[in-house]
């Protein structure tokens, strides 16, 4: 015959059994995450550039803020990262609504923002470079424009191809919110002669807004992150901290100087998303 258990007895097992499925994660997220970051922390205040060079400093943070090449690097950056985000959650909120407008061709929908994904990202851009090419050439030979557009190796080009490569995962954010919407309110809103602004700000994005902040939080970081589309689009025209960090890594060794730009990046990037998701939820809180 079992003993049976008191409460607190429940209650340890409860703890020891939370730690034993958590503690291999947890072990796995210092090792790959809280480890490297800590590394770099530690090398930005070194008072050398490389890996392990001298005590502490606050030179290459002085270097960062007091140079106007970085500053202009910091400022492409988040000007990027803000007006394709906001291109991005508008075309995403537009097209979640879409989708969930027509029942029918949801599945349809649904592929078409999943089937670009499997495309290996580097393909991607060289088929919308070639496609800004041709663009180029028709409107020419129509004579419908002088010049070319200069979309090509340009910060409207690092623009496109950031809103190409967010826009699923906004408008995916998005749809996962709006699948809880009643088709039926949106149809009384139209019935009693609603315009269709009217409706998409007072019954769609009200629904919207959880899925529109963490789409928004994502495209934000996503961009303001990413090397591979301000290298390939910008065609080095247009300098990014995450250009400026690839750059003292590969070419000048200055290991410190990239983990000190690295640290303002993710720095920034906390404040502005910590931001956002406070004035996010306090919007959600307001629409209940």
């Amino acid at each position: 015959m079992t003993k049976a258990r008191s409460p607190e007895d429940e209650a340890t097992l409860g703890r020891r059994g939370s730690w034993l499925l958590g503690g291999p994660m947890l072990v796995f997220v210092v090792a790959m995450f809280g480890y490297p970051a800590y590394l770099v922390l530690r090398t930005s205040v070194a008072s050398g550039d490389g890996l392990d060079s001298g005590g502490f400093s606050l030179t290459h943070y002085v270097t960062f803020f007091s140079d106007s090449l970085y500053l202009d690097a910091l400022l492409n950056t988040f000007v990027i990262a803000v007006v394709s985000t906001a291109i991005t959650a508008v075309l995403g909120l537009l097209y979640a609504y879409e989708i969930t407008r027509r029942p029918g061709l949801r599945t349809v929908l649904l592929l078409l923002l999943v089937l670009p994904l499997l495309v290996n990202g580097v393909v991607r851009i060289y088929g919308l470079q070639l496609g800004m090419i041709s663009l180029d050439r028709v409107l020419l030979d129509l004579g419908l424009r002088d010049t070319p557009l200069g979309l090509q190796y340009s910060f409207a080009g690092i623009i496109v191809a950031l809103v190409m490569f967010q826009f699923p995962f906004m408008a995916l954010a998005i749809y996962a919110g709006l699948s809880r919407l009643d088709v039926s309110l949106v149809e009384a809103a139209q019935t009693l002669g609603a315009p269709r602004r009217a409706v998409l700000l007072r019954v769609v994005l009200p629904l919207a807004v959880p899925g529109l902040v963490a789409g928004s939080v994502l495209t934000f970081a996503a961009a303001a992150g990413t090397f591979i589309v301000p290298a390939m689009m910008g065609g080095g025209r247009v300098n990014t901290i995450p250009q400026m960090i690839y750059t003292s890594v590969s070419q000048t060794s200055q290991w410190a100087t990239a983990s000190a730009f690295a640290v303002v990046l993710v720095a920034i990037l906390a404040v502005s998303i910590l931001y956002s998701l406070r004035r996010g939820l306090r919007s959600t809180a307001g629409t209940r």
